[in-house]
């Protein structure tokens, strides 16, 4: 299509049936991927085992078993560059893209070369478009602040839409100079969440665009999802976990690194931190009055 040596770059630690799934849409695409990376950071063998027998075209990277999601992703980045990648797709094993996803978003990026281009999100559960319109306001607490409305797929209509923020690893692809400009994820202080947030913000200040493809879209298996998601579930104990666990989008330390880095009034960013974790108190106290009031 455009004669650029695309990489997808996919970062695992255990779940193999998604990581299939994956790899099998990927296979579907009508645009071929010539390169796909998986990185295996910590793993049960089973993952091992299914990508020798079931995806022998797909290379294999090992990771270490304490890495994060940002670790890995640098690491399988790095082999890319490496390896000559013009352009660098990151990709979760929990999200499946669409048959045209692929070529519509090499075509995207190889028009835009100063350009971040990212497929709409769906849920592959519900069939409903995600991807809002996002941005980010520190200021106030919000690393991530949606408005209401969302994208259309509209395959017949290959736009672009202007993005303040793009959200995680689901099928973003990157131009290799862009990290030869605005480097990696940053891995020693967001070792998971908020890297991603981090890295789309840097790249905004250099001056690099941040799209959406209305004519790419990404299926998000939502069946594993963080522990801070569906808070009116969880008793205090659990609540307190969100703040602490890694594994959560909530984690108080990476909440507070990220809004360290971005806050616009500089030695003033624990004010942020503060607005932050008082709007998750108040949502998740909310949230529990609601199911226990529906209980009764």
């Amino acid at each position: 299509m455009s004669g650029k040596k695309l990489f997808i770059i996919i970062p695992v630690f255990n779940a193999w049936e998604q990581t299939r799934t994956c790899l099998e849409r990927l296979a579907e695409s009508s645009y071929v991927p010539g390169n796909i990376i998986v990185v295996d950071h910590g793993t049960s063998n089973e993952t091992r085992l299914g990508l020798s027998s079931e995806f022998p075209q797909v290379t294999r990277i090992e990771g270490s078993s304490d890495m994060w999601w940002t670790a890995a992703t640098n690491l399988g980045i790095r082999a890319a560059l490496e390896q000559g990648a013009d352009l660098v797709m990151l990709l979760n094993n929990d999200c499946y893209v669409g048959k045209e996803t692929l070529g519509a978003l090499v075509r995207h990026a190889s028009i835009n070369n100063n350009s971040i281009v990212a497929p709409l999100q769906r849920s592959a559960s519900s069939g409903r478009i995600s991807t809002h319109r996002v941005t980010s306001c520190f200021l106030l607490g919000f690393p991530t602040l949606t408005f209401p409305g969302t994208g259309r797929y509209t395959p017949d209509r290959p736009e672009l839409m202007k993005t303040g923020l793009i959200i995680g690893g689901r099928g973003a692809t990157i131009p290799a100079d862009v990290f030869r400009h605005a480097g990696l994820f940053n891995e020693d202080e967001l070792p998971h969440y908020g890297a991603d947030h981090d890295f789309y913000l840097r790249c905004k200040k250099k001056g690099i665009g941040l799209f959406i493809a209305s004519d790419a879209v990404v299926d998000i298996d939502d069946t594993r999802t963080t522990l801070a998601n569906n808070i009116g579930n969880s008793g205090i104990r659990e609540f307190i976990d969100t703040l602490r666990n890694q594994r959560s989008h909530r984690n108080l330390a990476q909440i507070t690194a990220l809004t360290r880095l971005h806050y616009p009034l500089p030695g003033l960013y624990p004010v942020g931190v503060f607005l932050n974790l008082l709007r998750y108190v108040l949502t998740y106290i909310s949230a529990r009055l609601m199911r226990l009031t529906g209980m009764r």
